[in-house]
């Protein structure tokens, strides 16, 4: 039974959340650290998707296909619905049900556990669309009539992108430790490092995607499909699309792909998606071990004195 965990803002009443259309049950969570100001929003809590008093509205981008007059399948990938808003209009919750209730004081501990964990597997999350962005910049090198090995250097530079973020979320999760109750968490320190390359790292994995591309792919003047089949002028269309080996329709589909993952609804989730990179840099610096690593530094160096911080006048 799949479970959507919310990250809640501190207001329930509207939630932005991750794919709540495909799960049974929704988990809230606290999604700061709270006071006791704030404890009525001290929540934490599972409910069934369908109760009572629950409406999700799922979010759609201009360039979903199910908001185009003339739908088709080779306009954007069917990638399922991803995001949503949840409203909550007096929903009510059995006891058994709840796991805080005004317990603001262990908000904190919550968002430590639950953001090391997801910011540890955005890594792999973002990785996948890169590999995808990889191959579809294949494809459209060979559709262009060009060979691919003529990009080989940008294609190493994205693989080195997308394993940067693999990697260090893998390293996360290696690092990581058993917790007394039995739940296992993340390294904190290298998972949320993790966090601020998934908001830097995928933006090149992007640009070089529409720089191997070509202006077919980033310059927004690709025709819709049904004028690429229009039976008047579509054959035109058709005829000025084939490049490469492939075919005119094979051309258009490899550079919508790429258009749709690089300035289409594939750009959302890698600068937020997982939480705010500044937030992330937060916990990175509290997390690493500055002074220690200053005392290593002095005594491989052998300075005997303590170097303390200079006192602001």
């Amino acid at each position: 039974m799949p479970l959507l965990y919310v990250i809640a803002s501190g207001i329930y009443e509207v939630l932005h959340t991750n794919p709540d259309a495909a799960a049974r049950e929704i988990f809230l969570l606290p999604g700061s650290i709270y006071k006791e100001a704030d404890k009525d929003f001290a929540l934490s809590c599972v409910v069934p998707r369908d109760i009572d008093g629950l409406t999700i509205v799922e979010a759609r981008h201009p360039s979903d296909k199910r908001e185009l007059e003339e739908t088709s399948d080779v306009e954007v990938p069917d990638t399922g619905i991803t995001q949503g808003w949840l409203l909550f209009d007096d929903v009510f919750v059995p006891n058994e049900r709840i796991f805080m209730c005004g317990e603001y004081k262990y908000t904190g501990n919550i968002i430590s556990f639950f953001t090391a964990n997801y910011r540890a597997c955005i890594g792999g999350c973002v990785t996948g669309q890169g590999d995808v962005m990889i191959g579809a910049s294949i494809l459209m090198a060979r559709a262009n009539g060009l060979s691919a090995k003529i990009f080989m250097n940008k294609l190493v530079d994205m693989s080195i992108q997308n394993q940067v973020t693999f990697g260090m979320g893998a390293g996360a999760i290696a690092l990581g430790r058993n917790h007394p109750s039995g739940s296992f968490f993340a390294d904190p320190l290298t998972a949320h490092a993790n966090k601020v390359m998934v908001a830097t790292l995928p933006y090149e994995v992007k640009r070089l995607t529409q720089e191997i591309g070509g202006g077919i792919v980033e310059t927004g003047c690709m025709p819709s499909y049904a004028d690429f089949s229009n039976p008047d002028y579509g054959p035109f269309i058709q005829k000025a699309l084939k490049a490469g080996s492939c075919s005119a329709e094979s051309r258009f589909k490899a550079a919508r792909l790429s258009e749709w993952l690089t300035i289409g609804a594939g750009v959302p989730g890698c600068m937020h998606g997982g939480g705010s990179p500044d937030g992330a840099k937060l916990v990175v610096r509290f997390t690493t071990p500055m002074e220690e690593y200053a005392e290593f530094a002095r005594k491989i160096i052998g300075i005997e004195e303590k170097i303390v911080e200079s006192v602001k006048r």
